[in-house]
């Protein structure tokens, strides 16, 4: 039906449905790294896991334990023992302690130090307001920079206002999001890429399909209405996981 208050009711529903679209593209990416992929995205948790987490640790929840295979990540085993398939990763065995300077520094020398060059850190607001007090409190203050995107190793023309302004540590923007992983009873999880090695590979773009009485082939719904569908083909791909980092159970 057609109220009038809407006007073209399959019209609004394209514009909010694309809008959530994109909002579960951003929970895939976000999801802890206990749940499997299945037809979603592999997640940054999952990428950033490692045999140390699988043995010491418990999923988000701090209760939860792992099982064999949970942070296995394109067929790769984790499970048998630490090798080049784990990435760094800071934890405390599933108790949450203190969110430190000192162990964010840690977490970017061990990165460097294993030859990555972190292009960004990917955090929660709660955490970024963590280290923003801490910084606050050493009068210390994190930096302004107006990050010009890239894609697939393009990027966008600098004299084009296609930037965005965002805080950095160590001169690494720190991009907050709402979907990244909290552990419970504590804070959002530290992420510390180099997104020379990670990337969401695209097999196909987002598309939009719609069919239905609208589009005069009810038959293909098998009804007297309009449905439409937005899909996307990709994947969350890495390259090389020992240059990635995360730092977990923190409050």
């Amino acid at each position: 039906t057609v109220d009038d208050g809407l006007g073209d009711t399959m019209r609004l529903m394209r514009e909010e449905m694309g809008k959530h679209h994109a909002e579960m593209l951003n929970i895939m990416l976000g999801t802890q790294n206990g749940s499997l992929a299945g037809n979603d995205f592999e997640s940054v948790d999952r990428v950033c896991g490692s045999y140390a987490e699988i043995t010491n640790c418990k999923e988000n929840d701090q209760s939860t334990a792992y099982t064999a295979g949970d942070l296995d990540i394109y067929g790769l085993d984790r499970d048998a023992g630490a090798s080049w398939a784990d990435a760094i990763v800071l934890h405390n065995s599933s108790i949450n302690r203190e969110l430190t300077l000192d162990l964010i520094d840690q977490l970017f020398q061990q990165v460097w130090a294993a030859g990555g060059l972190p292009k960004v850190m990917l955090t929660g607001y709660d955490t970024l307001r963590k280290i923003q007090g801490l910084l606050q409190a050493q009068q210390r203050f994190t930096e302004l920079r107006t990050i010009v995107p890239t894609y697939n190793g393009i990027q966008g023309v600098r004299g084009v206002e296609a930037g965005f302004t965002v805080a950095t540590y160590n001169d690494v923007p720190i991009i907050p999001s709402k979907n990244v992983v909290v552990d419970s009873g504590g804070i959002s999880r530290i992420y510390l890429l180099d997104t020379d090695y990670l990337f969401l590979k695209i097999a196909k773009p987002t598309q939009y399909f719609e069919a239905g009485i609208d589009r005069g082939d009810p038959f293909a719904v098998n009804r007297l209405g309009t449905e439409g569908m937005y899909r996307t083909m990709a994947e969350l791909i890495c390259q090389r996981f020992n240059i990635q980092g995360k730092i977990r159970d923190i409050r």
